[in-house]
């Protein structure tokens, strides 16, 4: 059972964090950036460490020396994708940047490819609301401004499934679904330019949108 040490200084976000990854059978620790006396660290295997890169610098720097030292795999999570490269090079370990808000089943995901286990299914998916374009793994996809306000009604229940009718209220403006064809037109053209393996079919429901 791997280790894994969270460093997240949002209480609700750092506690969801650690339910999740225990149901999963992981050994993980809430921490306090502050204390010196770091769970695990001498044990043979290193911890896995996710540290939340909205804390201050002056506590992150000697914390990641440390941790680079003895060789820890880290998965920063940040609210701003255009970090994404700068922490990548800050750090000469193994590790991998997740956007946030981001799904449990991503996070699970990301911990098992560095672990050194099975390939995310899906590459990453946001959106640049500035722009108004999806973002695959970084690269821009350009959509109409219907698909991204679909997509985004999507997004903000990712492996939930979504009812047709939640989708044209959230996207369209609509009150009742009626006779329209809309949400399921819509979907398709989302699916040929991200890929199929991205919107899930629920059966008498609507569609899921799978993220990892």
């Amino acid at each position: 059972m791997a280790n894994i040490l969270i460093y997240v200084s949002h209480n609700a976000l750092a506690q969801k964090l650690c339910d999740s990854l225990k149901k999963e059978q992981y050994n993980a620790v809430l921490c306090d950036e502050n204390e010196t006396d770091i769970p695990f660290l001498n044990e043979e295997k290193a911890p896995l460490v996710i540290l939340d890169a909205r804390l201050k610098w002056t506590v992150c720097r000697p914390l990641l020396e440390r941790f680079a030292h003895r060789g820890c795999p880290i998965l920063f999570l940040t609210g701003d994708r255009k970090m994404s490269a700068h922490l990548r090079a800050l750090y000469a370990g193994a590790c991998d940047v997740l956007v946030i808000p981001a799904s449990n089943r991503s996070v699970c995901l990301r911990v098992r490819q560095l672990l050194g286990g099975e390939e995310p299914v899906c590459k990453e998916i946001a959106l640049d609301e500035a722009e108004r374009v999806a973002l695959l793994d970084g690269r821009r996809v350009e959509l109409t401004a219907q698909e991204f306000a679909l997509l985004h009604a999507l997004m903000e229940k990712p492996d939930v499934p979504v009812s047709r009718e939640q989708l044209l209220r959230k996207a369209w403006g609509y009150q009742s679904m009626g006779e329209t064809r809309t949400v399921d037109v819509h979907v398709q053209r989302l699916r040929k330019k991200l890929g199929g393996e991205y919107i899930e079919t629920v059966y008498k429901c609507g569609y899921r949108l799978k993220l990892a």
